[in-house]
């Protein structure tokens, strides 16, 4: 089970890896303007946005089968992707990048859930677990870059498309190994409990604090790609920088548990969103190839944040609303967050036409976060020590 777990973390995010590293300069080089980019990429957040992530969630919780409701959105996953490798116009690739991404922004909430769970019942190493997530992005992002470059292909290649459907193939075949298991059975949740946890104003600043942030990270995740091809610079060093950043993630991720023990989790978030701001600040301002690969030793923020984040969760929240409770951050954060993230730097980019400027605007936004985080983490010290007073 475990292992069935570890691979469909690594081959999900193998697809991810070459949709993020790849398909923004994909449809770039097809001629789609930059609010088009942003509207197709975007979609995952819009339906997280209305909350689908929350929906697939509360089924899974309510039904008590998550193993289940992870195979259905693996394969829905797949049909989404599948019809990308013949489309070439705007409207048909967002209505199938819709189906995928309806599908495919359910699948970290109830994830994560399983495997933070089971982590902590079986006395398992969440974080090394979860490192297969990473290592997946860097496994599709870096192989694809080379393959482009050594084979002289264009950014427009249809092996992007490929690699994309292949690694969702593989995902859903992967998914038939799951098992619904024992300890995952427990009360059914209620529609007011769920209410109930918004009455938690730590928790609900939490939340508003997370949203910010991804909005603050947005710009990478699509418009990184187009700054290494407007600086006339080959594909394998757009490869080799997500490679680089996964690779520092994935040694990060394995040594969570030990950092968050030494530093707790607030410090880490807090530790994230500075060292996200310092390397949005260098992006933005160098024209380097080895710069722009170095810095990305410090990509792990985005690891620690999001494995800091969903541990907070699983901590503040009841056992049998886990899932939901996930599925709540992954809407706020990647439904929310990602979708004004995303369309934000879509318009800006089209304003300003250069990739590099969104990069210091980032830098200006998570400045927010960073003040929240810290406010977030000094009130509930102070409730701590009142309760224990």
């Amino acid at each position: 089970m475990n292992n069935v777990i570890r691979a469909y973390y690594f081959l999900f995010h193998v697809g991810l890896g070459c949709i993020g590293a790849f398909l923004p300069t994909y449809l770039k080089t097809e001629g789609f303007s930059g609010t088009e980019i942003s509207s197709i990429v975007s979609l995952g957040a819009l339906t997280g946005l209305f909350g689908v992530p929350l929906l697939w969630g509360w089924v899974s919780d309510r039904i008590q089968k998550p193993q289940l409701i992870l195979k259905v959105l693996a394969f829905g996953t797949f049909v989404g992707s599948l019809p990308l490798l013949v489309l070439k116009n705007y409207w048909p690739i967002f209505a199938s990048f819709f189906v995928y991404s309806f599908c495919s922004i359910g699948i970290m909430g109830i994830l994560d859930s399983i495997a933070s769970t089971r982590a902590k019942e079986k006395g398992i190493d969440f974080g090394k677990m979860r490192l297969f997530a990473p290592a997946g992005w860097f496994i599709g992002s870096v192989c694809l870059g080379y393959y482009i470059d050594l084979t002289g292909k264009s950014w427009n290649d249809i092996s992007v498309i490929i690699a994309i459907v292949l690694s969702f193939g593989l995902m859903f075949l992967n998914s038939l190994g799951l098992k619904q298991t024992k300890t995952e059975k427990q009360d059914r949740p209620k529609f007011f409990e769920i209410i109930e946890l918004f009455k938690n104003k730590y928790l609900v600043l939490f939340l508003i604090m997370a949203t910010i942030n991804i909005i603050g990270i947005a710009a990478y995740w699509v418009y990184y790609g187009p700054l290494i091809e407007s600086l006339g610079m080959p594909a394998s060093v757009l490869g080799l920088s997500i490679g680089v950043g996964t690779l520092s993630e994935v040694i990060f991720i394995f040594f969570f548990d030990k950092f968050k023990k030494w530093l707790g989790i607030d410090l880490l978030i807090i530790l994230s969103i500075v060292i996200s701001i310092i390397r949005w600040l260098i992006i933005a301002n160098t024209n380097s190839q080895v710069v722009l690969i170095g810095i990305q030793v410090l990509h792990s923020e985005i690891g620690l944040f999001t494995l800091a984040c969903v541990s907070f969760v699983t901590d503040n929240v009841p056992k049998k609303l886990v899932t939901t409770g996930q599925t709540i951050f992954y809407t706020m954060t990647y439904g929310v967050g990602q979708y004004l993230g995303i369309m934000l730097m879509g318009y800006l980019f089209d304003y300003y036409g250069d990739p590099a400027k969104l990069f210091t605007i980032s830098s200006l936004i998570h400045i927010v976060p960073l003040g929240l985080a810290i406010y977030n983490m000094m009130v509930f010290k102070k409730a701590k020590v009142a309760l224990a007073s």
